[in-house]
Protein backbone atom coordinates (compact mmCIF):
# COMPACT_ATOMS: atom_id res chain seq x y z
CA UNK A 1 0.00 0.00 0.00
CA UNK A 2 2.96 2.63 0.92
CA UNK A 3 4.51 1.91 -2.48
CA UNK A 4 1.35 3.02 -4.43
CA UNK A 5 0.97 6.27 -2.45
CA UNK A 6 4.30 7.10 -3.47
CA UNK A 7 3.92 6.18 -7.18
CA UNK A 8 0.91 9.02 -6.59
CA UNK A 9 2.84 11.36 -5.24
CA UNK A 10 5.77 10.88 -7.29
CA UNK A 11 3.65 11.21 -10.86
CA UNK A 12 1.44 14.10 -9.20
CA UNK A 13 5.17 16.11 -8.63
CA UNK A 14 6.01 15.36 -11.76
CA UNK A 15 3.32 16.57 -13.91
CA UNK A 16 3.07 20.15 -11.22
CA UNK A 17 6.86 20.55 -12.32
CA UNK A 18 6.18 19.90 -16.07
CA UNK A 19 3.71 21.97 -16.50
CA UNK A 20 5.09 25.08 -14.52
CA UNK A 21 8.54 24.57 -16.42
CA UNK A 22 6.68 24.72 -19.55
CA UNK A 23 5.03 28.15 -18.32
CA UNK A 24 8.47 29.36 -17.05
CA UNK A 25 9.80 28.28 -20.49
CA UNK A 26 7.05 30.15 -22.30
CA UNK A 27 7.68 33.25 -20.18
CA UNK A 28 10.88 33.25 -21.02
CA UNK A 29 10.24 33.59 -24.48
CA UNK A 30 8.19 35.78 -24.06
CA UNK A 31 10.43 38.26 -22.27
CA UNK A 32 13.01 37.97 -25.02
CA UNK A 33 10.82 38.25 -27.96
CA UNK A 34 9.79 41.73 -25.87
CA UNK A 35 12.62 42.88 -25.44
CA UNK A 36 14.16 42.49 -28.90
CA UNK A 37 10.62 44.29 -30.32
CA UNK A 38 11.45 47.36 -27.16
CA UNK A 39 15.45 47.57 -28.80
CA UNK A 40 14.11 47.56 -32.10
CA UNK A 41 11.86 50.10 -31.90
CA UNK A 42 14.52 52.23 -29.80
CA UNK A 43 17.58 51.71 -32.24
CA UNK A 44 15.48 52.36 -35.38
CA UNK A 45 14.20 55.84 -33.44
CA UNK A 46 17.62 57.59 -34.60
CA UNK A 47 17.70 59.81 -37.54
CA UNK A 48 20.87 58.75 -39.75
CA UNK A 49 21.68 62.08 -39.81
CA UNK A 50 21.94 63.64 -42.83
CA UNK A 51 22.31 61.75 -46.35
CA UNK A 52 24.95 62.27 -48.96
CA UNK A 53 23.89 64.76 -51.47
CA UNK A 54 23.01 63.31 -55.10
CA UNK A 55 25.17 64.86 -57.51
CA UNK A 56 26.43 64.21 -61.18
CA UNK A 57 29.12 65.99 -61.78
CA UNK A 58 31.80 65.80 -64.88
CA UNK A 59 35.17 66.87 -64.98
CA UNK A 60 37.08 67.79 -68.20
CA UNK A 61 40.29 68.97 -69.25
CA UNK A 62 40.53 71.53 -72.48
CA UNK A 63 44.09 71.94 -72.84
CA UNK A 64 43.56 74.92 -75.53
CA UNK A 65 41.57 77.01 -73.77
CA UNK A 66 43.93 75.47 -70.50
CA UNK A 67 40.32 74.94 -68.69
CA UNK A 68 39.98 72.63 -66.26
CA UNK A 69 35.75 72.75 -66.09
CA UNK A 70 33.29 70.70 -63.43
CA UNK A 71 30.36 70.48 -64.51
CA UNK A 72 26.81 69.64 -62.56
CA UNK A 73 24.52 67.74 -64.56
CA UNK A 74 22.34 67.35 -62.33
CA UNK A 75 20.76 65.80 -58.90
CA UNK A 76 20.91 67.85 -55.55
CA UNK A 77 22.16 71.39 -55.33
CA UNK A 78 25.35 72.11 -53.49
CA UNK A 79 25.80 74.25 -50.83
CA UNK A 80 28.54 77.05 -51.06
CA UNK A 81 30.53 75.44 -47.86
CA UNK A 82 31.16 73.08 -50.51
CA UNK A 83 35.45 72.53 -51.13
CA UNK A 84 36.54 72.26 -54.57
CA UNK A 85 40.13 70.58 -54.89
CA UNK A 86 42.52 70.21 -58.31
CA UNK A 87 45.66 68.46 -57.11
CA UNK A 88 48.17 68.82 -60.52
CA UNK A 89 51.18 66.81 -59.60
CA UNK A 90 52.09 67.33 -56.34
CA UNK A 91 50.20 71.22 -55.99
CA UNK A 92 46.64 71.22 -55.11
CA UNK A 93 44.63 74.25 -55.26
CA UNK A 94 41.37 74.40 -53.38
CA UNK A 95 38.72 77.03 -52.68
CA UNK A 96 35.48 76.97 -51.52
CA UNK A 97 32.13 77.76 -53.70
CA UNK A 98 31.48 81.18 -52.06
CA UNK A 99 34.89 81.97 -52.80
CA UNK A 100 34.90 80.78 -56.11
CA UNK A 101 31.63 82.80 -57.04
CA UNK A 102 33.17 85.74 -55.33
CA UNK A 103 35.62 85.99 -58.46
CA UNK A 104 38.24 88.59 -56.53
CA UNK A 105 39.01 85.66 -54.45
CA UNK A 106 41.59 84.23 -57.05
CA UNK A 107 41.27 84.61 -60.89
CA UNK A 108 42.52 81.20 -61.77
CA UNK A 109 38.77 80.27 -60.61
CA UNK A 110 35.45 81.11 -62.32
CA UNK A 111 31.81 79.87 -62.07
CA UNK A 112 29.15 80.13 -65.26
CA UNK A 113 25.41 80.35 -63.49
CA UNK A 114 22.32 80.01 -65.46
CA UNK A 115 20.95 82.95 -66.07
CA UNK A 116 18.89 83.87 -64.04
CA UNK A 117 20.35 82.51 -61.31
CA UNK A 118 17.37 81.18 -58.92
CA UNK A 119 20.10 79.95 -56.19
CA UNK A 120 23.07 82.23 -56.72
CA UNK A 121 24.80 80.73 -52.94
CA UNK A 122 24.27 77.29 -54.45
CA UNK A 123 25.83 75.10 -57.10
CA UNK A 124 23.11 73.59 -59.63
CA UNK A 125 22.00 71.67 -62.48
CA UNK A 126 23.50 73.40 -65.60
CA UNK A 127 26.04 75.11 -64.24
CA UNK A 128 30.21 74.94 -64.26
CA UNK A 129 32.91 75.76 -62.33
CA UNK A 130 36.08 76.60 -63.90
CA UNK A 131 39.90 76.47 -63.33
CA UNK A 132 42.64 78.29 -65.35
CA UNK A 133 45.76 76.50 -65.37
CA UNK A 134 47.43 78.97 -67.90
CA UNK A 135 51.42 78.96 -66.68
CA UNK A 136 51.22 75.15 -65.12
CA UNK A 137 52.80 72.60 -67.09
CA UNK A 138 50.47 69.34 -67.35
CA UNK A 139 52.60 67.19 -69.23
CA UNK A 140 52.83 63.81 -67.69
CA UNK A 141 51.60 64.79 -64.43
CA UNK A 142 48.35 63.49 -62.53
CA UNK A 143 45.50 65.86 -61.83
CA UNK A 144 43.02 65.04 -59.73
CA UNK A 145 39.84 66.77 -58.84
CA UNK A 146 38.31 66.41 -55.25
CA UNK A 147 34.73 68.03 -54.23
CA UNK A 148 33.69 67.74 -50.27
CA UNK A 149 30.91 68.83 -48.29
CA UNK A 150 31.77 69.52 -45.42
CA UNK A 151 28.30 69.98 -44.15
CA UNK A 152 27.89 66.30 -44.18
CA UNK A 153 31.56 65.38 -44.22
CA UNK A 154 31.25 63.46 -47.26
CA UNK A 155 32.98 63.41 -50.65
CA UNK A 156 30.96 64.43 -53.53
CA UNK A 157 33.31 63.36 -56.30
CA UNK A 158 36.68 62.30 -56.40
CA UNK A 159 38.04 61.64 -60.20
CA UNK A 160 41.53 61.49 -61.57
CA UNK A 161 40.84 63.54 -64.76
CA UNK A 162 44.53 62.74 -65.90
CA UNK A 163 47.14 60.12 -65.40
CA UNK A 164 50.33 60.71 -65.24
CA UNK A 165 53.44 59.38 -65.94
CA UNK A 166 54.09 56.66 -62.91
CA UNK A 167 50.90 57.51 -61.24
Amino acid sequence: MMSGYWDAMVKRVRSRLAASEVIGVVLLLGMTVSMFVILNIYVSSFSGGHSVPLVSLIGTIDKESKMISIENNGGDSLQGTTSIAITIGTTTYQSSLIEILNTSHSPAWQFSALTPDKNPDKWDFGETAFFNFTGIDITDKNIRVVIVDPNKNTIVMSAVLQKGVGG
